[in-house]
């Protein structure tokens, strides 16, 4: 485990807390899967952005269909 320091802005930091303890987490739990999710989601973007490069655009048709996929 590595012990890190970082600043935030104090809004963002009590809502950082108030959300952990909502939560019922600790800050550093809630942190590090607020981290864990940026960086799911930067993942996928890098693979769509790479998948259009080869492939073309993604259309609305096409995200419609994925859509329909997931309600099924």
């Amino acid at each position: 485990m590595e012990r890190l320091s970082l600043s935030l802005p104090e809004d963002l930091a009590a809502r950082i807390r108030d959300a952990a303890k909502a939560d019922g987490s600790t800050l550093s739990a809630w942190l590090a899967r607020a981290a864990e999710s940026r960086l799911l989601l930067r993942n996928a973007a890098q693979a769509i952005g790479a998948w259009e490069r080869e492939h073309g655009e993604i259309t609305d048709e096409e995200l419609a269909a994925v859509g329909r996929a997931w309600r099924e």
